[in-house]
């Protein structure tokens, strides 16, 4: 009876759940009452949403919440059959985490040691420290403590931890327990941390995140949101004060967003900057904490950036037309007054510097890679720092960057973090005048043999003829001779890609991409325009934004087919999040032939509609990425491309899991909804359109570690149940991996 029943529930087919049209006109221009940018049309232009209605700023209507959970029910319903292989991918991801670790100790001028530690079974690190005497070690805070007092425990995100620098005494943190981003603040003696069963001394509540300690350990400066959830406010807390916090700076121009931090001597820097202009204040030991000095008015389309070493300012900056960056330096007492120290170079980019006592650590790109160098001495001579041959041999296809756990302004070594694809994140010191390294710690993955993966940088021409596009490939070798290979023919693909901001997707090690490759399918990354692999205003500011943001889904769509006629692979999934979801959204609508499957994580796919309303955070200062629909200069452009506004009608579409949360502020959740409803009532697979919908997370899904890796396996079974792998474990992918890729090859890409 049992099975019976089993076989009837199997053949229970439900319809996708439809949402009721309600045509609503929304205008591009002039609308009275609203900024709507300068030179916005008059008279507006019109355009149709349909399901306009799904917006819920709230998060509470029922109606909304019942459509939404609509959707998981039919999700749910839909890939019942891979219950148990979810369970199989989530041990198998599992199984590559070292449960129980902790990250490299480092020092302040405090006097003490601090790192941070995982315990199995645990979801949230404890923070914990040491004297450098040799006292006992000390949980000062333990976030599974913290997750325990909340509604949601497992979404508790921790996102400053700050003991006060110079004594330690105090502990101040901010958790947001929604996802939405919105941050409290709670300030602690360093000992009282029992947040169980007593409320925190202090809490100042819904603020932006960013926080820095003043030198004497007697205030906090932190940010705050306007209306649009735009960070535009910095204030003084007076800690252990009953006094009103003081409000200490303030944008206005919706376009800025503010932040505030501490630089290793201890300087207070509030910067406020655009997506392409930039302003610094910072506070001096000599003034009083509401005093602010401005190191240069802002200038429109100059970005600089400062670091404090005593005395002096270290600015990166692209002023004169130096696209690639220069480096300054300028005298406190007259901040505005920059002497060039490095300038710009053709060869490479320079993003940012982190100044200590006696050098400075200088981050950019050269020949496509991030790299660091180093300016030390009386005239502030430059090199690079070599990378350790130890862990990378002679290869160049590596990242590196300076690590947060720099804490000591004086110190002699600068501690760095590599990787590769093939490569767990390793830990190192350089010492900067013995020119040496010590490789501290490599992350421990189980499982894990880095000798049986391989990993290729290859080049695949552009469209327009005017560059090559790099693509990072990633597989498990065929053979276990150890010797090279090329990568794989006929082999399935899974193509990642995100292209925007000027952010770089980097060959960087993640273990979650094992369960993908141990299945014999080619892991691959595309560096397209809009990122900043090849430098920021050559692969960003000039070739993938405004005008140009066309590039960003033509390299997309140019990798896949490279991937077709160089490696002949089989079927190509494809994923993106965010804006690369806008990225993927608009590659299914140009080529849907050529995917089979796309998972379009926290998509951002509504752009017409998104982007006309200053309403909705991020909008306003989007215009300088994207463009602002409400003038006639970008309304078409914009429109061209919007994947919500492009699908295609009576096509077959590849297979889409769409993934959101509810509270999510960066992309709405009502985005992706829309968007899978109008491709359901356009092509020709609409039963093959799902959506998860997490109600309790916002932009980066859970923060409880097991139950992301859960949401991880939910996604990784739909994608491999595509690919054919439903059901196989990673010890039988090498022996069916040939029989596979055979049978996709002759598979349609719709699947």
């Amino acid at each position: 009876e049992a099975d019976v029943a089993q076989t009837a529930e199997d053949a229970v087919v439900v319809a996708p759940p439809a949402a009721r049209r309600e045509p609503r006109p929304v205008l591009f221009g002039v609308v009275p009452g609203e900024q709507r940018g300068e030179d916005a049309m008059d008279p507006p232009k019109t355009l149709t949403d349909d399901y306009f209605w799904l917006r819920d700023d709230s998060r509470k209507n029922e109606t909304v919440l019942d459509h939404l959970r609509a959707e998981n029910a039919y999700t749910q319903q839909q890939t019942r059959h891979l219950a148990a292989f979810r369970q199989q991918l989530y041990d198998e991801l599992l199984s590559h985490v070292q449960e129980d670790d902790e990250t490299v100790p480092f020092a302040d001028e405090s006097g003490y040691s601090y790192n941070s530690r995982t315990l199995k079974g645990a979801s949230y690190r404890q923070y914990v420290r040491r004297r450098r005497n040799g006292e006992a070690e000390e949980v000062y805070l333990d976030v599974n403590a913290v997750a325990a007092t909340l509604e949601t425990p497992t979404m508790c995100d921790v996102g400053e931890v700050a003991p006060s620098p110079k004594t330690g005494e105090l502990l101040a943190y901010t958790v947001d327990d929604t996802g939405y981003e919105t941050y409290d603040i709670r300030v602690h003696a360093t000992g009282d941390t029992n947040v169980r069963n007593k409320a925190p001394p202090e809490v100042i509540k819904g603020t932006a995140g960013s926080l820095a300690w003043s030198r004497d350990e007697k205030s906090l400066y932190y940010a705050r949101h306007d209306a649009a959830h735009r960070p535009y406010q910095i204030w003084r807390h007076a800690v252990g004060s009953d006094s009103d916090d003081v409000l200490i700076y303030e944008d206005l121009d919706a376009r800025y967003n503010v932040g505030v931090g501490s630089e290793l001597d201890g300087t207070i820097i509030i910067v406020s900057e655009s997506k392409d202009t930039a302003e610094a204040y910072f506070v001096d030991e000599e003034d009083s904490g509401d005093e602010l000095r401005l190191v240069r008015a802002r200038e429109e389309g100059v970005e600089y950036s400062v670091s404090s070493s005593g005395g002096k300012l270290y600015i990166v900056a692209n002023n004169d037309g130096r696209k690639n960056r220069a480096i300054y330096v300028a005298d406190k007492k007259t901040p505005a007054d920059w002497r060039l120290v490095v300038p710009e170079s053709s060869t490479r980019s320079i993003a940012g510097a982190t100044a200590f006592k006696d050098f400075v650590a200088v981050s950019g790109r050269a020949d496509g890679f991030p790299r660091v160098w180093l300016l030390s001495g009386d005239n502030d001579d430059e090199q690079p720092v070599p990378p350790p041959a130890a862990l990378l041999g002679g290869s160049a296809s590596y990242v590196v960057s300076v690590s947060a756990g720099n804490g000591r302004f004086d110190a002699s070594a600068l501690r760095l973090v590599y990787s590769a694809m093939t490569l767990p994140q390793a830990v190192v010191d350089y010492d900067v005048r013995a020119k040496t390294h010590a490789v501290l710690k490599v992350e421990p993955v189980p499982a894990y043999d880095a000798s049986a993966y391989a990993s290729q940088r290859v080049e695949v021409p552009s469209r327009d003829g005017e560059t090559l596009i790099p693509m990072t490939l990633f597989w498990k070798k065929r053979s276990s001779d150890g010797d090279e290979e090329p990568p794989p023919l006929h082999a399935p693909v899974h193509l990642y890609g995100y292209g925007s901001y000027g952010i770089s997707m980097d060959p960087y090690f993640s273990a979650t991409r094992l369960p993908i490759v141990d299945r014999g399918i080619l892991y691959a990354v595309a560096h397209v325009r809009g990122g900043g692999e090849l430098g920021k205003h050559r692969w960003y500011e000039s070739d993938g934004k405004y005008k140009k943001k066309r590039n960003t889904f033509l390299d997309f769509v140019d990798c896949a087919h490279h991937l077709r006629t160089e490696l002949e692979c089989g079927p190509i999934s494809i994923e993106g999040r965010s804006a690369g979801g806008l990225l993927v959204g608009t590659a299914v609508n140009m080529a849907p032939e050529l995917f089979g499957a796309c998972v379009a994580g926290v998509p951002f796919v509504d752009l017409m509609v998104t982007m006309c309303d200053p309403s909705i955070p991020l909008t306003t200062e989007e215009w300088e990425e994207w463009g602002n629909p409400n003038t006639a200069e970008y309304f078409d452009y914009m429109l061209s491309y919007s994947p919500i506004d492009n699908v295609r009608a009576n096509v077959r579409y590849p297979k889409l899991l769409i993934v959101s949360g509810l509270n999510d502020p960066r992309v709405a959740f009502w985005e992706p909804a829309k968007w899978a409803q109008v491709l359901r009532s356009r092509v020709d697979n609409p039963e093959d359109v799902l959506v998860k919908m997490d109600l309790d997370a916002g932009h980066f899904s859970a923060a409880d570690r097991y139950r992301y890796l859960r949401e991880l396996a939910f996604d990784f079974a739909w994608l491999l149940d595509f690919h054919g792998h439903a059901g196989t474990s990673e010890s039988s992918s090498s022996s069916s991996s040939k029989e596979v890729d055979e049978t996709a090859g002759a598979t349609t890409p719709g699947g």
